[in-house]
């Protein structure tokens, strides 16, 4: 949920600002509101750079140190943070320095090679007794069938079908239809020892560069440092002057359960205050308070946008959906049990940050396995037989334990997650309608809440009616997602009730959409958003086929990949364990399923979330946009 919050002015004399921001730092509460348009001071934008510098010297050297495992004793080869990190950006400056200077003498070194190690000085002293050498290539065809008669040459090297040769000349040069090439005034073994030479240099300077990773600690302790003075001297910067300067103003929000402890912090320091609710228009930030299981899934929400302060908290509402919505786009036991058993592993490997998400990944395992098992499918194999289904692991089954196998029949093959995936997206959209709606009566009153509830009984009302009138015969009376009979609960309903609901939906959707606006325009905008919801609220249920579809398409190709291992090994429709291809038939299964868990669990991530922040978020009408919470408090460890 959103947590309710409170604004918090004030007005204190100059003098005071120092305490005052010291001791309100202390609290840890307040999130201070910065002037408009604020201009960043110098000493600002120094202690910004810094700590970006700092920010990514860290990063480096953890990076380093995770890649060589480096564990060496502390040393103090600086005096200084800052020298730590003018060094650093110094070594890096030379590998890169260094790496530049070697691959160009390797390409030297690479077009020299075929002439072989000379010194450039001979053919300089044959040039001062008018001696020209020139240096050419060609291909060994067109140098076969070249017109030597007037040259002076000697074949050097021929390497991968080109000819190396020179020319001698002496007095004017003749025109040869060939590559000529310039030639340096480095030898070969010169060239070879700089290389060696800048290497060694090379690697002294990794080895400096992997000694620093022993700053990490020092170095986090300097970014805590500048973090916190930039997060004072930027709420320094928000106190507005008043009065000639005397008097400076500030404003900040604080959580609503926190207000008797700011009052009696405020008592005690000489300050005029006033405490007030957020007016409808204010810019508030967002704190968000959830269970632990919803908790899970708030760094998902905030890949798109944290709600804006008036809206509701998504989380607890989209985490059973996303969990399930990743299950059946995986849509197998095998892999749902080798990402949760992974998962597992890593929580007690993984530090207290890191912690959370495999936390997260337990449960979308977890819920892979659940999904696998209903849509019957284990590495790509079905796991139970019956009517429809064959090559399982168990002879029968299916009816029992995977209601969503698919099922092959006379007429053709049944994919009851299909349906199940238009179910879906039939209840998570009008579970947005009805939030939207929520949302709407606890902002405007009831007034504001009809245009969704409208929409809401208008599409349950079209429902029934075509249902019982076998609409476009598109079969909604006999709408089933394995043994439910979703189309009989349609058909219970009285067929008057049905196109009640629809004239009476459409009659309040008409009158009450843009409630704000004068009456007689109403009904000509609802014209125009009629046309958009009734034609989005289609696309956006069929959208909801890629969780079938990405499911089966997984499933498939995790089949083809059993069915290719196994060729291998079968021989007149016998397998053959002991054959020698048993090894080719692991290694397939091995990367084939690794390669398909990997694309299959991207996708499984990706749609999901495109269904979250398109599909049920315009259901919702989400706004969004709200900034993070975060109070002025003096941060001990970063």
């Amino acid at each position: 949920m959103i947590v309710n919050m409170k604004r918090m002015e004030l007005l204190l004399y100059h003098k005071e600002r120092e305490q005052f921001l010291e001791n309100l730092r202390t609290l840890g509460v307040v999130h201070i509101v910065e002037k408009p348009q604020q201009e960043e001071t110098a000493e600002v934008q120094v202690l910004t750079q810094k700590l970006k510098a700092c920010a990514q010297t860290i990063s480096s050297l953890l990076k380093i140190q995770k890649v060589q495992e480096i564990s060496i004793p502390q040393l103090q080869e600086c005096d200084s943070v800052e020298e730590v990190i003018e060094k650093y950006n110094e070594l890096k400056g030379k590998i890169e320095k260094t790496g530049q200077e070697i691959a160009a003498l390797n390409k030297d070194c690479s077009r020299l090679e075929p002439w072989g190690d000379f010194k450039p000085e001979s053919v300089h002293r044959l040039a001062d007794i008018n001696v020209k050498m020139r240096f050419f290539l060609l291909p060994q065809k067109k140098f076969d069938t070249l017109d030597k008669k007037n040259l002076v040459f000697e074949e050097v090297n021929r390497i991968d079908g080109m000819v190396y040769f020179v020319v001698l000349e002496r007095g004017e040069s003749v025109e040869i239809d060939a590559e000529e090439t310039r030639i340096g005034d480095i030898s070969l073994s010169e060239i070879r020892k700089k290389i060696k030479d800048l290497q060694l240099q090379q690697k002294n300077n990794y080895e400096s560069l992997n000694r620093m990773v022993t700053y990490i600690d020092v170095l986090r302790r300097y970014r805590t440092e500048l973090f916190n003075k930039l997060q004072y001297e930027r709420a320094s910067l928000a106190m507005q002057g008043q009065a000639s300067g005397k008097l400076l103003s500030l404003s900040g929000w604080f959580p609503l359960e926190r207000e008797k402890k700011i009052r009696e912090f405020l008592e005690k320091h000489p300050v005029y205050y006033t405490i007030r609710d957020p007016y409808p228009d204010e810019d508030v930030p967002v704190l968000l308070k959830n269970r632990p299981f919803s908790k899970l899934f708030e760094p998902i929400i905030g890949l798109y946008s944290l709600p804006d302060y008036r809206e509701i908290d998504t989380s607890p509402f989209i985490a059973p959906f996303f969990a399930l919505f990743f299950g059946l786009c995986l849509g197998d036991m095998g892999y749902g049990l080798m990402v949760l058993i992974g998962a597992l592993i890593a929580r007690y490997k993984v530090g207290p940050k890191l912690k959370p998400f495999m936390t997260l990944g337990i449960i979308l395992g977890f819920a892979t396995a659940i999904s696998g098992l209903l849509i019957n499918s284990f590495f790509g194999q079905p796991i139970f037989g019956g009517p429809g289904v064959g090559s399982a692991f168990f002879s029968t089954g299916v009816q029992r334990f995977a209601p969503l196998s698919s099922l092959k029949t006379e007429s053709g093959t049944i994919f009851p997650a299909m349906s199940l995936a238009l179910l879906l997206g039939f209840i998570q959209v009008f579970f947005g309608m009805g939030l939207q709606a929520y949302v709407r009566i606890k902002n405007y009153g009831l007034k504001g809440g009809i245009e969704p509830i409208a929409s809401i009984v208008m599409v349950f009302g079209a429902l029934v009616w075509a249902a019982h009138a076998d609409f476009l015969n598109l079969g909604f009376g006999n709408f089933t997602v394995g043994p439910l009979n979703v189309g009989k609960l349609l058909l219970a309903v009285w067929p008057g009730a049905g196109k009640t609901m629809l004239w009476g939906g459409l009659v309040l959707y008409f009158l009450f959409n843009n409630f704000q606006k004068k009456l007689f325009i109403r009904p000509l905008i609802g014209i125009w958003e009629f046309y958009q919801f009734s034609t989005g609220f289609l696309s956006n249920i069929l959208s909801y086929l890629r969780l079938f579809a990405l499911g089966l398409a997984g499933g498939l190709l995790g089949a083809a990949f059993n069915q290719i291992a196994f060729l291998l090994i079968t021989k007149d429709g016998v397998i053959n364990y002991a054959s020698w291809g048993i090894i080719g038939t692991i290694l397939i299964l091995i990367i084939g399923h690794t390669l398909n868990l990997a694309l299959s669990a991207l996708s499984a991530f990706v749609h999901p979330l495109r269904l979250t922040f398109v599909e049920f978020y315009s259901a919702l009408s989400f706004k969004g946009g709200s900034k993070p919470f975060m109070p002025f408090a003096k941060i001990e460890k970063q």
